[in-house]
């Protein structure tokens, strides 16, 4: 396949994996690169356009292939792209947001830690942007592209006042963040965050923080390794397989042959995946409309 080829069959949503042109994908890497970052960054300048387009899905196969090529240039796109207020970014990106978002920041990370930190600080941003962006610290700290030390003084930062002092769930996913990392010499902080309600103690109990504090590191998620397979990534989404069609594995469950244990999160579902309900409608249209977290449709 030739690159527009490529390009051609990764853009609409059909309903299957395009399995021949994300493989011709990765054989032309270098080939394919400019015209991927090309798309990222159209899409980074006006997402709110973008968010309103139906079945496209290009942009989408754009971050998980330039995650995978480790490609730094995509980074401040990436990040100008889930800048976006409001429900931009799951309109972009579905559960993206929620599962892998993380990675796709860790993976593209090109030193500068100052975007990634407005998007934990910026209180305009989806709040599950920037718990995304407080799992990339510490995805960056277990790959070691940033030292804990300084992740541990970043994080300590936010709970000395760079974090607002109010509920959002920022806090929720600084709290996990910390117990993830793990950074037990900040569990005086993560217990005053508590004790001043900002955390949802439905997300994550304190309880469970310390718990997981003192395993000092011993679980680490699938959340915290880089993209190094667009196509495991991606292709056993079930907005690409038929109701009752066996699909491929989750790749962390297929690395480890077994499911992971960790905090329960809250997750969005993929918003613009067709109902299950059989409607026929995108889920953000039809049982989807208006809800605010839930059960992802995998």
């Amino acid at each position: 396949m030739t690159v527009p080829e490529i390009l051609n069959a990764l853009e609409p949503y059909t309903g299957r994996f395009p399995m021949v042109a994300m493989r011709a994908a990765i054989e032309q890497r270098e080939a394919i690169t400019p015209e991927l970052l090309r798309v990222v960054e159209a899409v980074a300048e006006n997402p709110e356009q973008y968010a309103r387009r139906e079945n496209h899905m290009l942009h989408l196969f754009a971050l998980y292939l330039l995650a995978q090529f480790r490609e730094k240039r995509a980074y401040p796109s990436v990040v100008k792209m889930f800048s976006a207020p409001g429900e931009t970014s799951f309109d972009l990106a579905g559960d993206t947001v929620t599962e892998r978002l993380s990675r796709i920041l860790a993976s593209v990370y090109d030193g500068n830690s100052a975007p990634l930190q407005r998007l934990v600080e910026s209180e305009a941003i989806n709040e599950y942007v920037r718990d995304a962006a407080l799992d990339a610290f510490v995805a960056l700290a277990h790959t070691g592209q940033m030292t804990r030390e300084a992740v541990v003084a970043y994080f300590t930062s936010l709970f000395q006042g760079r974090l607002k002092r109010n509920y959002s769930h920022a806090w929720d996913g600084l709290v996990v963040a910390v117990a993830d990392l793990p950074a037990p010499e900040l569990l005086d902080g993560v217990r005053q965050a508590y004790a001043d309600d900002l955390v949802d103690s439905s997300f994550a109990r304190l309880e469970e923080i310390e718990r997981n504090l003192r395993a000092q590191g011993q679980w680490r998620g699938e959340k915290y390794r880089l993209i190094t397979d667009a196509i495991a990534e991606m292709e056993w989404w079930a907005s690409f397989n038929k109701p009752g069609q066996t699909r491929p594995t989750p790749p962390s469950a297929a690395a480890t042959g077994q499911a992971t244990s960790q905090p329960v999160r809250h997750k969005k579902p993929w918003r613009n995946a067709p109902c299950p309900c059989g409607s026929g409608k995108k889920y953000k249209n039809c049982c989807g409309k208006g809800l605010k977290g839930g059960d992802e449709h995998r």
